[in-house]
C-alpha cells in the first residue's frame, strides 16, 4: 500500500466488486459510482491522517464511508420539495424489471461458489434458500422439519461456517457482511 493507503492491487480486487454492491444498493449505477469515488477519495484522507485503525480492511471501511455518504445524498434529497413526486407521478413510474440487469454475475457466482464449499449438506441447503432464493422461513422449516427456534439456530451455525470459510479465503469480517448484504439486496 502507499502512503494512501489504496495501492493499484487494492483497486484492481476490490473496486469492481464494491461498486457493484454499491449499485445493487442504491440502485442508481451513476450515484453509485459517484459515491464510490468519493468514498475512496474520502479513505485516501482519512488513510493519509492516521484516521483508519485496520488499513487491512479497506474495503470494508470504504463500503461504509460509502452508504455512510448515500444516506447524507438522502437526507439532502428528502428535504427538496421541488423533488417530490405526487401521486399522478407515481402511476408512471415503470416496475423495476432493470433490478436483475444490476445484479453482478460475477459477484453472484462467487457467492454460490463459497456457499458450495460449507461443510454440510444442510448448512448449503438453508443458506442457498434463505438468503439466495429470499425462501420464506416458515417455508424452509417445513421442508426441513425444522421448528422456528431450531431454525434460528441451524442459520446461525451456517453463518458462522460461512464466515469461517471466509476467513480462510481471506476475507475479513466486513466483507462477509457485505457478501450477505450483497445476497439480500
Amino acid at each position: 500500500m502507499g502512503d494512501d493507503g489504496i495501492s493499484d492491487e487494492f483497486v484492481r480486487r476490490h473496486y469492481a466488486e464494491l461498486q457493484s454492491l454499491l449499485r445493487r444498493r442504491i440502485r442508481d449505477p451513476a450515484v453509485a459510482a459517484d459515491l464510490l469515488n468519493e468514498a475512496v477519495a474520502t479513505a485516501m484522507s482519512h488513510s493519509r491522517d492516521g484516521r483508519v485503525e485496520h488499513p487491512e480492511r479497506m474495503a470494508g471501511y470504504i463500503y461504509r464511508v460509502a452508504l455512510n455518504l448515500y444516506r447524507n445524498y438522502r437526507r439532502e434529497f428528502d428535504n427538496r420539495s421541488d423533488l417530490r413526486a405526487g401521486p399522478e407521478d407515481i402511476h408512471r413510474i415503470a416496475d423495476n424489471d432493470g433490478e436483475t440487469q444490476l445484479v453482478d454475475a460475477g459477484l453472484l457466482r462467487k457467492v454460490r461458489t463459497l456457499i458450495g464449499e460449507l461443510p454440510t449438506a444442510r448448512d448449503r441447503e438453508i443458506v442457498k434458500r434463505f438468503y439466495l432464493d429470499e425462501e420464506e422461513k416458515e417455508s424452509i422449516c417445513q421442508a426441513l422439519a425444522l421448528s422456528p427456534l431450531h431454525f434460528d439456530r441451524v442459520i446461525f451455525r451456517a453463518r458462522q461456517r460461512f464466515r469461517t470459510l471466509l476467513e480462510s479465503k481471506g476475507y475479513v469480517k466486513s466483507d462477509f457482511f457485505s457478501v450477505l448484504l450483497g445476497c439480500l439486496a
